[in-house]
């Protein structure tokens, strides 16, 4: 508890944006928009992180969030426009690791201003109200670094702060450092076997699980960590750590752990080499109309919060490959060409990621309509 209130009066002192506290575990803050803007800046997306920082997405409960506009323009194109600023500010939580169950929305236009609407104060009225609802037991240990297990045989350990872009098995740049832990680790004890075990939670998705469990010893077999030390699987929602009766225990049970098969008192002294991230992951649920070169509207969704991710790339690289295991080479370069056009429309700078259609590998699976699609995430 002392760690959540120092943690929440250093919120309080550090930001000069609007933050509140509610107690000892709500945390409550206001993202401002530009006049008939609903999105999210550069400034803006600081802001949010500044507070995910120290709150971050692992040790929320629940999330409330509600929308606002100034008296300008009609009630309605408000209430819209209020609308819009909701689902900025919600997809970029999403694309943060938020799961949106946890969440509650709602948006009001000009009709509950918090600020008098004359012309020297309406301004503060464009606004986003955030109100985190934190569960302090869910903070890791401080200076908790994977690297400090013993990992000794039969040990479990659930990678901590390991979050994947929504129904994807692609890391967001904030689980990177998890992985560069786990690669030392594997560095340091040159003699550990280990499995990697991705769990779900709620409903049944054994794909989801074990590709994410998959991208994990993809990235390590990619930097180098021999692969007969290595074996992954996916166990879907079969082995929940809890009952899953409230967020909280869903959210434990949505997990990456490493089950050590075996070790040996070997120990090899780290050197202070920064890791550069070169992962690759399948990108799943980007699907297209039938014999279309056109999203889905469920696909396009699926593409923007990747896209989220690709806008702040953070020196990195995007290289998309999708694959012509539908045996139409003019319809999968077609397809390709969707994807870059998409991704430009939703203002990812072309210079961070590079899409192109390849001939899909014998051992690929045949279909009438879905390409597979990959990407490889490298820093510059």
């Amino acid at each position: 508890m002392k760690f959540i209130k120092h943690t929440l009066a250093t919120l309080l002192l550090t930001f000069n944006f609007a933050v509140a506290q509610q107690g000892d575990s709500t945390l409550i803050f206001e993202i401002n928009f530009d006049l008939d803007s609903y999105l999210l800046s550069t400034a803006q997306k600081s802001k949010v992180d500044s507070v995910l920082e120290l709150a971050p997405i692992t040790v929320l409960r629940h999330v409330d969030i509600y929308g606002h506009t100034d008296s300008l323009a009609g009630m309605e194109y408000n209430r819209q426009l209020s609308k819009r600023r909701v689902q900025s500010i919600l997809t970029y939580l999403v694309y943060n690791g938020l799961d949106p169950l946890l969440v509650d929305a709602d948006y009001y236009g000009e009709e509950r201003p918090k600020y008098d609407n004359a012309p020297e104060t309406r301004a503060r009225n464009r606004r986003v109200e955030v109100h985190l609802s934190i569960d302090p037991s869910l903070f890791p240990a401080p200076e908790y670094t994977i690297v400090n297990e013993p990992f000794e045989k039969g040990q479990r350990i659930r990678l901590p702060n390991l979050n994947f872009v929504g129904n994807q098995p692609i890391p967001v740049p904030e689980s990177f450092d998890v992985l560069r832990d786990l690669l030392r680790a594997m560095r340091k004890y040159p003699d550990l076997q280990i499995e990697l075990q991705g769990h779900v939670c709620c409903s049944d998705d054994q794909v989801l699980s074990t590709e994410r469990a998959r991208m994990v010893h993809d990235f390590l077999v990619g930097n180098g960590v021999d692969a007969s030390r290595l074996s992954y699987k996916g166990f879907s929602n079969t082995k929940p750590l809890f009952k899953e009766r409230t967020e909280r225990e869903k959210a434990l049970n949505r997990r990456v752990e490493v089950l050590v098969i075996d070790n040996s008192e070997k120990v090899v002294t780290l050197s202070d080499e920064r890791i550069k991230i070169d992962l690759r992951a399948p990108v799943m649920n980007v699907t297209f109309f039938p014999k279309k070169r056109r999203l889905y509207p469920s696909g396009d969704f699926m593409l923007s919060l990747i896209a989220e991710m690709m806008r702040e790339p953070e020196n990195l690289y995007f290289e998309f490959v999708i694959f012509d295991n539908i045996n139409n080479k003019n319809l999968t370069s077609s397809r390709a060409a969707a994807i870059e056009r998409a991704l430009t429309d939703m203002n990812v700078q072309r210079s961070v990621f590079d899409v192109r259609s390849t001939t899909a590998p014998g051992r690929m699976p045949a279909s009438d309509n879905d390409n597979l699609l990959m990407v490889k995430i490298s820093e510059k």
